[in-house]
């Protein structure tokens, strides 16, 4: 093997090394102006210009120094725009996350309220009961309902004495059967009636609280009667309230059928985010390359401190020396391009050896080949003259 291509490859090793190192020179250096630009502006008048695209290349192809066409102004609003981005990205998340968060707040809210609503009606209901109860009990209160309050009562003493005569009725294991039949249909008919009773007290208890009356009620009654009013208030504030509730969440759940999954919404944020944040090295790199290029020259001679200076000059030592290896690498391939013709010349030059060794060797044989035609020929003559000499064929 070509000891000198190990020499390129060595050397362009140490090229990408290298240029490496310039860019995280430029970049830690732009980034440190950034920094201390951070919301100010940069000065009016001092603009270090434009770059003339005097950026050099190392030979394994990175840019180390300012790329054509950046300017101090325009890499500081690249760089401002970036943050931009990021900053409403973020503000996108923070709000998605709050929605989210409202949205299982309400979920909880709306489920409390539901199991205190259960809670309440059930309540509403047993006071409500007792309530009926009272006012078709007393004589003071009249109600259309009581008629039905003392056919209901009938049937369920009807019913009740039933039972009790089929308990005492004693007889044969067709009579028990008989008998186990009738108490079925007698409990079941009891147990109708006396959820009918129930119904009608209730429906006796809320007729009075909606009807805001003002019957006064004495004793445990009236307190019961204070009691439904209570609840039924409880129930209308919170029915209100769960319709709010109710609404804003149906509000939230149709602005994210429209927009999309707030989960994917952030997660198409954080993509975004990350890529901005791509985004920064070079942004970066270019405004510290260009500070390299106008070093104490327009708004960098003010922003630059001796730390920079020093972070500069070994970028610009790094450069020459990739400068100087490039020019090695040139002269080696030169180098190596010379003995690759020379070598190549060789060749053509025992191909052409060849090839007249084959002219030759065809003009001998041509020449043989004339010998024998003009022997023929000779041949021939003679054979002519023997003929004519003998009068003829």
């Amino acid at each position: 093997m070509d000891e000198r291509r190990a020499v390129i490859r060595e050397l362009e090793d140490k090229n990408r090394a290298d240029s490496e190192a310039v860019n995280r020179l430029y970049e830690n250096l732009g980034q440190s102006l950034f920094q201390r630009i951070g919301e100010g502006e940069l000065n009016p008048g001092t603009s270090a210009g434009t770059a003339k695209g005097s950026g050099r290349k190392s030979a394994a192809g990175s840019q180390v120094t300012v790329a054509e066409g950046d300017s101090p102004d325009d890499l500081l609003s690249e760089y401002r725009k970036l943050h931009r981005e990021i900053t409403e990205s973020r503000d996108i998340i923070k709000s998605l996350e709050a929605d989210i968060l409202r949205l299982k707040e309400l979920e909880a809210e709306i489920s409390e309220k539901e199991s205190e609503q259960t809670q309440l009606e059930n309540e509403f209901d047993e006071v409500n009961v007792k309530l009926g109860k009272a006012l078709l009990d007393s004589a003071d209160y009249d109600d259309p309902l009581k008629p039905q309050e003392e056919a209901i009562l009938a049937k369920i003493d009807e019913q009740e004495r039933k039972q009790a005569e089929l308990e005492g009725k004693d007889g044969g294991i067709f009579a028990w059967i008989g008998k186990n039949a009738q108490m079925a249909v007698s409990k079941g008919l009891l147990l109708k009636n006396r959820f009918a009773l129930q119904r009608l007290y209730r429906s006796a208890g809320e007729k009075f609280v909606s009807s805001g009356q003002e019957h006064v009620l004495s004793g445990e009654a009236g307190e019961t009667a204070d009691h439904a009013r209570e609840l039924k208030e409880q129930l209308s504030t919170l029915a209100v309230n769960l319709a709010m509730l109710k609404g804003e969440r149906r509000n939230m759940g149709d602005l994210f059928s429209v927009e999309g999954s707030p989960a994917r919404r952030i997660q198409g944020q954080e993509k975004h985010i990350a890529h901005v944040q791509g985004q920064f090295p070079g942004v970066h790199r270019r405004f510290g390359s260009l500070a390299a290029a106008n070093e104490g020259k327009g708004v960098f001679s003010s922003l630059t401190i001796e730390e920079d200076d020093l972070a500069i000059e070994r970028a610009h030592v790094l450069i020459s020396q990739i400068a100087e290896r490039d020019l090695i690498i040139r002269k080696i391939n030169a180098s190596i391009s010379i003995d690759d013709e020379k070598t190549e010349i060789e060749k053509l030059n025992r191909s052409i050896l060849g090839q007249r060794q084959k002219i030759t060797a065809a003009e001998e044989a041509i020449t043989g080949l004339e010998n024998q035609i003009s022997e023929s020929e000779k041949r021939i003559e003679e054979l002519d003259l023997f003929i004519k000499e003998n009068g003829g064929i």
